[in-house]
């Protein structure tokens, strides 16, 4: 199957493609880093004209929080914009299906609010949710939890849980916006790819109007205290830590209920949250 990947230099589209790629599809590469953003609507339509795309997996986005706060601008148009183009494209396309990963942060944070980030990937949601009522596009809607893992490159900025991996092996000082009892069911990548692997091959069993959530469940639930107590008792060393104000719209707890997602065909993560941070660890200690 000829699959358009969007973000596909990104972490997580970086991961599906190879994954596509293995399995025997034809995966086809669009990112803004290689200047095809699906901010331009003409480009899009030309590669899928081009491959004869059969089906959009829509990973490109912007994904920080901070950046979208900073920058609501461009998040609105990188999200927002973007992925309302990618739906308009596939509709011309003759009404290919689309598989869109937005995020958990569409829901309001402790202080009721919601940051430019989820708002721009609700956008999205709507743009999809409308097309299918009005033109029959078929969509499959994701709000993932934290995803991390191996090939990340984890910021400050984003990708919380690799940013602390990497910021304990080089020694930089880590921020923590609030007072860090902030959790979340994280989700290991493997587990994530799988996931989205099986929904393309099997598109018309996830397909709904409703968003699934997904995430590492009870079991992989973590605070920002707990990931950086556990890292300094791996490694006997105390790390630098500062707090400043807590970001609006910054959910406090997000354990993910993936009882829909997995009735559908029996996907559940499978990577204890401890062990694949310590993968991921390994692989970052790899890059030096």
């Amino acid at each position: 199957m000829n699959i358009l990947v969007t973000g596909s230099s990104g972490f997580i589209g970086g991961h599906l493609y190879d994954q596509l790629a293995a399995r025997g599809h034809t995966p086809i590469p669009m990112d803004s880093w290689a200047g095809t953003p699906t901010t331009d609507l003409d480009c899009l339509l030309r590669t899928i004209e081009y491959h004869h795309a059969e089906m959009i997996a829509h990973l490109g986005a912007s994904c920080s929080t901070s950046h979208s706060l900073t920058d609501p601008t461009t998040d609105f148009h990188d999200n927002a914009v973007g992925t309302f183009n990618v739906a308009e494209a596939a509709r011309r396309a003759g009404d290919i299906p689309v598989l869109y990963t937005s995020t958990v942060k569409v829901y309001p944070g402790a202080d009721g609010l919601v940051a430019p980030l989820g708002l721009s990937k609700k956008v999205g949601e709507e743009y999809l949710t409308l097309y299918r009522s009005l033109y029959g596009l078929p969509s499959v809607i994701l709000r993932p939890s934290t995803v991390y893992g191996p090939g990340q490159t984890g910021t400050a900025e984003s990708g919380w849980v690799t940013w602390f991996l990497r910021a304990f092996l080089t020694r930089q000082p880590i921020t923590i916006h609030g007072d860090g009892t902030q959790s979340r069911d994280i989700l290991h990548i493997a587990d994530f790819t799988e996931l989205l692997v099986d929904i393309v091959e099997h598109f018309p069993n996830y397909n709904r109007a409703e968003p699934y959530d997904v995430g590492g469940g009870p079991a992989n639930e973590v605070s920002l205290l707990d990931l950086i107590k556990a890292l300094e008792d791996a490694t006997g060393t105390q790390h630098p830590v500062t707090h400043d104000a807590r970001l609006p719209g910054d959910l406090q707890r997000v354990v993910t209920d993936n009882t829909a997602i997995t009735a559908v065909r029996s996907w559940a993560p499978t990577t204890d949250w401890a062990a694949g941070v310590r993968e991921t660890l390994d692989w970052l200690g790899r890059q030096w």
